[in-house]
């Protein structure tokens, strides 16, 4: 997966960065009828990462049952979208060396349906073909050479990139895949990780939970307050830092965030000493260039900003912040300018600076 990651104040098993203080100086007095010193809190790895869950009031059953409640999700986004274990459902498309149609279940055709229409809102900077670049460049599951592919490398992959190059077709009820080229691979990993907080955050609230936090590596959501009374508060990494570092705080404010970098993930070519991001433009079959280091997506659901993000990241600053000003959507940037790192944002996303408890993101 991705990537950069997010700072959380009250989940103290990630290990980026210290305890933050609290949003506001001021408690929330409702904390719907939940204990305020009592917190469930449980953290593992999933999707190749770190997930952490935080139940404000106690979760029933304990941390055993919450765990169960958060891998059991996971196991269910993992059997239908992982490229790494053969038997999940896109990993079986993936080795289907055919152009028959092939047929898939109800919940990844709506994966790929919402991945695809997020995609072609941001020019198709997120594109879910681009695997066989990632893989091409040593960031997918080839192992990398330490040398840049050559450009008739790059020209041949590229051949395998593009909306174009599949069709997902109905029947009734049924949904079916068909590769233009049965080389053609699907590549979800970079909604995964906004899928499983977003599965996570859903059956807690459908269980009657008011005040939690999930988060799967750069992937968050979140509701009501902390265990203080608080209202949750998060941290964009310094993206210059070698070491993890709180940059700017930020409120959810009930939200869903999500950040992509391009400054953990690299390789610096033996033979000509460039240094290659992990974030490839499947347009140009090339990493990015630019100046922009990160960009934070805030929005209803995790899987939304999780699509977002990253395409916004290769599109670079400028592009995505006209994006999410025409679109009025809460974004950040951070760009290397003049030997710093340089925040810029949209007018929506003034409020979850804020960071005070008054406040509402509309």
């Amino acid at each position: 997966m991705k990537r950069n990651r997010l700072i959380f104040s009250t989940v103290a098993c990630i290990m980026l960065t210290s305890v933050l203080s609290s949003c506001d100086d001021r408690s929330v007095s409702n904390l719907s009828e939940q204990k305020a010193t009592v917190s469930t809190k449980v953290q593992g790895k999933t999707m190749g990462t770190f997930y952490a869950v935080n139940v404000v009031g106690g979760y029933k059953g304990g941390e055993s049952a919450l765990t169960d409640l958060a891998e059991n999700c996971f196991k269910k986004i993992c059997d239908e979208i992982s490229t790494f274990d053969k038997n999940a459902e896109l990993a079986k498309f993936n080795e289907f060396k055919s152009t028959e149609p092939y047929e898939i279940s109800a919940d990844l055709s709506k994966i790929i349906q919402d991945t695809v229409y997020q995609g072609r809102r941001i020019d198709e900077a997120t594109d879910i073909t681009v695997g066989p670049l990632v893989n091409l460049w040593g960031f997918g599951i080839n192992k990398r050479n330490d040398n840049a592919p050559t450009e008739e490398q790059i020209t041949e992959v590229k051949k395998l990139v593009g909306f174009d190059k599949f069709e997902l077709r109905f029947d009734g009820q049924k949904s079916y895949l068909v590769k233009k080229d049965p080389n053609v691979r699907l590549d979800l990993s970079t909604v995964g990780e906004g899928l499983g907080a977003d599965a996570v955050a859903e059956e807690l609230i459908k269980q009657g939970y008011k005040n939690f936090m999930v988060n799967v590596a750069g992937a968050s959501r979140s509701y009501g307050v902390n265990a203080e009374g608080r209202k949750w508060k998060l941290g964009i990494e310094d993206p210059t830092s070698p070491a993890p570092k709180l940059f700017v705080p930020i409120c959810a404010l009930d939200k869903a965030v999500a950040t992509a970098g391009s400054y953990r993930n690299f390789f610096k070519d033996e033979k000509t000493g460039t240094v290659y991001s992990h974030a490839i433009d499947p347009k140009t079959g090339y990493p990015v260039s630019h100046n922009t280091l990160s960009v934070t997506v805030i929005s209803d659901s995790a899987f939304e900003s999780d699509a977002l993000d990253t395409g916004l990241l290769v599109l670079g600053a400028d592009r995505a912040l006209e994006w999410g000003e025409k679109n009025n959507y809460p974004l950040a940037t951070i760009e290397y300018k003049d030997g710093k790192p340089v925040m810029r944002h949209t007018k929506q996303f003034e409020p979850f600076l804020k960071c005070g408890t008054e406040n509402t993101a509309n």
